[in-house]
């Protein structure tokens, strides 16, 4: 179902996944940067090094523009294990950022560029450096010397349940799967509507490895083609509470086949019914008789 890079960013590349967890990180959940005033940019800058250029790529960047002004650049970097040199990762595609700004014919018009690095990971809490000078070892009489360079790394799994229900999409549903696997329990789904269903559970089964994801997925895409489930029903509980009763259903079918295959093959060494006789008490058809009696005669 694809790679954890790739399903990462589809789901927060939506305008309102991202304006989502802006303002949650940023603006501690104040509805400040609204869908419809982000604009999609290249994630990727170029920058030259003794005549070389070279390419440097966000997972996911958007512009935010505001009474048509050019206000800031906020990149969302992925990292499911501590990277040592994501320091030096930012300031690259941060730098890349500004180098851009320096080139354009309108440069008067400078606006910040912010990173958050979005940490999945559940085992452990983010352990590498969260600032340039952290990243290697230096002569102390030159700290005053060397320009410091912090990152913003945001521990999702960790985010206390307060800042979680802060989310108003789905991403919600996400941040609650990290948490709750951190936490080794059931996943706790809060009520949010889904827009975006398919990325979410791409996202949840490649990030947990729960196969039950893909299975949810595809319950819900032939629920919708039925009428079985309506689109402002779409919430993690409403679709795993189905995929649970079609999951059971599904058992008791399953066990009840059994019970008659096994009536049917007590009969059989009875050898008192007929085959027409079976088939009729036990309303399957002959030819699934005479396949059982073969293969019984075959062992």
């Amino acid at each position: 179902m694809g790679t954890k890079d790739t399903t990462q960013k589809r789901l927060e590349d939506y305008e309102d996944i991202f304006a989502d967890i802006s303002n949650v990180l940023l603006y501690d959940g104040e509805d400040v940067i609204k869908e419809n005033e982000l604009e999609t940019v290249t994630a990727k800058d170029t920058y030259t090094v003794e005549q070389q250029i070279h390419e440097v790529e966000r997972d996911v960047a958007k512009r935010w523009r505001h009474h048509s002004l050019h206000i800031s650049l906020i990149g969302l970097e992925n990292q499911t294990d501590p990277d040592y040199k994501m320091p030096l990762r930012v300031i690259c595609y941060d730098g890349a950022s500004y180098r851009a700004q320096l080139n354009a014919e309108e440069s008067k018009k400078t606006y910040p560029v912010i990173t958050l690095v979005l940490y999945m990971g559940t085992e452990k809490r983010w352990t590498a450096p969260k600032q340039l000078t952290d990243c290697f070892k230096y002569d102390e009489r030159l700290g005053k010397f060397i320009s410091n360079y912090k990152i913003n790394v945001v521990e999702l799994a960790w985010l206390s349940d307060e800042q979680i229900m802060k989310f108003k999409t789905e991403f919600r549903n996400f941040v609650e799967l990290l948490r709750d696997t951190r936490l080794g329990r059931k996943p706790q789904y809060s009520p949010i509507q889904l827009k975006h269903v398919h990325e979410l559970l791409q996202l949840m089964r490649v990030m947990s490895g729960n196969d039950e994801y893909e299975q949810l997925l595809n319950q819900t895409t032939n629920n919708l083609k039925q009428n079985k489930l309506k689109g402002d029903e779409l919430t993690m509980k409403k679709i795993v509470s189905l995929g649970f009763d079609e999951a059971r259903a599904e058992a008791r079918a399953e066990a009840k086949a059994e019970e008659k295959f096994a009536t049917v093959k007590r009969m059989l060494k009875r050898g008192k019914s007929s085959l027409a006789d079976i088939a009729e008490d036990t309303d399957l058809p002959l030819d699934t008789i005479k396949k059982i009696q073969a293969e019984m005669q075959a062992v």
